[in-house]
């Protein structure tokens, strides 16, 4: 071999080399992780987190989730925890080396401009904020841009994680209202203005006050809603703090047996109804909880039938 080859052979290994240090020789180390900064776009969360906030435009305008107590919370509200478990399990490892744009004038076009991205900040038990641009969803190859702060190079982030830190914040809260095992239910209440009705379970079946054979399929149509029933959306705030749950336009009780009770009874779940009349649906707070939620009218019709739909008297009305 003569001195010419080995000069190019010792240039391409000291090319390999250089290569291989310069991801690790250029990584800003934190308390709360890594942020790559070499080849690639590298988002390492080792920690446990604990807060995401999404700043789409001013600080103001973020959506957060924080892990609290009783479990993690979107802007103050229950967060589904399943949909909070998707993320986590993703958001603390993104990769990716697909480079799509090294010049900062494509950045507004993509979504990761300054003023248009959406700035993830995830914090963790030992500080934080770590911090990456995300940008729009790259409609010919699927997939999100995303950049670092302050970096010019844009990737394109496979996988659903762009998509989840797109949600609304509605996409984020948890639309369960009340779960109830049916089996154990042995009363159940629904109070109006005009008047209330009973619905008892008894050796025979359900009964209406104690004695009147109900109509059978009301009754089911009632007691499907009950397991699992869920919220078609949500009012703003301002909506549900300006809504009268003191005098509402219905009440629904249900009850259980219990013999450390005087009454022999212990209430399971208790609901209460307004109509939003500009709407069309209806307004829904737990006695027990501050949380305010929308039911679209072909639930609350079902889960609050007149006296004459439970008698068989004339089909499910209008107004629930």
């Amino acid at each position: 071999m003569n001195p010419r080859q080995l000069k190019w052979i010792a240039i391409l290994l000291g090319a390999a080399v250089a290569l291989w240090l310069l991801p690790r020789l250029f990584r800003d180390d934190r308390r709360a992780g890594t942020v790559s900064a070499g080849a690639g776009f590298t988002f390492e969360v080792p920690d446990s987190v604990t807060r995401i906030d999404v700043i789409q435009g001013e600080p103001g305008d973020t959506i957060r989730l924080a892990r609290g107590r009783s479990g993690w919370t979107v802007d103050g509200h229950p967060a589904d925890s399943g949909k909070v478990s998707d993320l986590l399990g993703l958001i603390g490892d993104l990769r990716s080396d697909i480079l799509v744009a090294r010049n900062p004038a494509n950045h507004p076009s993509m979504g990761v401009s300054t003023d248009s991205a959406r700035s993830i900040e995830v914090y963790t038990a030992s500080g934080g904020p770590m911090t990456f641009l995300l940008g729009h969803r790259d409609l010919h190859a699927g997939g999100y841009f995303v950049r670092r702060p302050g970096a010019d190079p844009v990737y394109r982030l496979e996988g659903p994680a762009g998509g989840y830190l797109g949600r609304a914040v509605e996409g984020w809260r948890d639309r369960t209202i009340a779960s109830v095992d049916t089996a154990m239910a042995r009363e159940i209440l629904i109070r109006r203005p005009s008047g209330e009705v009973v619905l008892r379970r008894t050796e025979a079946g359900w009964r209406v006050g104690g004695e009147i054979v109900p109509d059978t399929s009301a009754v089911e149509d009632l007691l499907r809603q009950l397991p699992h029933l869920t919220a078609s959306g949500f009012p703003t705030d301002e909506e549900a703090a300006a809504t009268d749950f003191e005098t509402p336009d219905a009440e629904l009780d249900v009850f259980v047996e219990s013999e450390g009770d005087v009454t022999g009874r212990q209430l399971m779940i208790a609901l209460h109804f307004v109509q939003d009349e500009e709407q069309g649906d209806w307004l829904v707070r737990p006695a027990d909880s501050p949380e305010v939620y929308r039911l679209a009218p072909y639930t609350a019709r079902r889960l609050l039938p007149q006296r004459s739909t439970l008698l068989g008297e004339d089909g499910p009305s209008d107004d629930g």
